[in-house]
């Protein structure tokens, strides 16, 4: 009746189209308004998205094999895997500038997906399925699950408000074309860093969820509903 959680930092998923250009790069903006480049009058449109978990339960391994993956911890009847994936997909579009050799960079909307696309349950298979005991994992295993899907989408509103507080730091970017590809993961990596930050964040508040089902008393209560366990 264990929980764990995998927040990789560095599975990331961007993805962006450019208007006004003849190939989809992975690009993000963000930070001052280039010199020379005019401040644009069109809101960037964000969009925030949480695809709820649905996990796999997989009852075929042993107590021991669990035990193994729990790392130490106690009381290894039961087990929730997680791995949270963000992925980013910016709309941007180009202008010319006077001078011919340069062009302004704009980001026009936002979308942040975040997913569960692995999301395992396991119960120890010296519980039949259907037992008292199967049940009793089961549900409890399921809170965890709960608690990984509420939390996510507890905090959209504020991740949202967090893009939104970022975005409106940007403005058009001057660039030169043969410094697109350094500007792209220049920009690409500071705005990224901003949002692990506040994944990081609400991690930390989930992860709090999830110890506090997973102590002696809470074990005690599981196994309380069924006679002689």
């Amino acid at each position: 009746m264990l929980w764990k959680n995998h927040l990789r930092l560095l599975w990331v998923m961007w993805r962006v189209v450019l208007l006004g250009l003849f190939c989809l790069v992975p690009l993000t903006t963000w930070g001052e308004e280039g010199a020379g480049c005019p401040r644009s009058e069109q809101a960037v449109q964000i969009e925030v998205h949480f695809e709820a978990g649905y996990p796999f339960v997989d009852d075929s391994r042993s107590s021991g094999w669990i035990q193994a993956q729990a790392k130490g911890m106690h009381h290894p009847i039961g087990l929730t895997v997680s791995r949270l994936r963000h992925s980013l997909l910016g709309v941007f579009e180009w202008r010319g500038t006077p001078q011919r050799q340069t062009r302004c960079l704009y980001l026009r909307s936002l979308k942040l997906a975040l997913s569960y696309p692995e999301l395992k349950v396991y119960i120890a298979n010296n519980y039949r399925p259907g037992s008292c005991e199967y049940q009793a994992i089961h549900r409890h295993e399921m809170e965890h699950v709960r608690i990984l899907n509420r939390h996510q989408e507890m905090y959209l509103a504020q991740l949202r408000e967090r893009l939104q507080g970022l975005v409106q730091q940007q403005g058009g970017i001057l660039i030169q074309p043969r410094e697109l590809e350094q500007k792209k993961q220049e920009i690409l990596q500071r705005f990224d860093q901003e949002i692990l930050r506040e994944l990081q964040r609400v991690d930390l508040k989930q992860k709090a969820a999830q110890a506090a089902i997973d102590t002696a008393q809470s074990y005690a209560q599981v196994r309380s509903v069924c006679q002689g366990w």
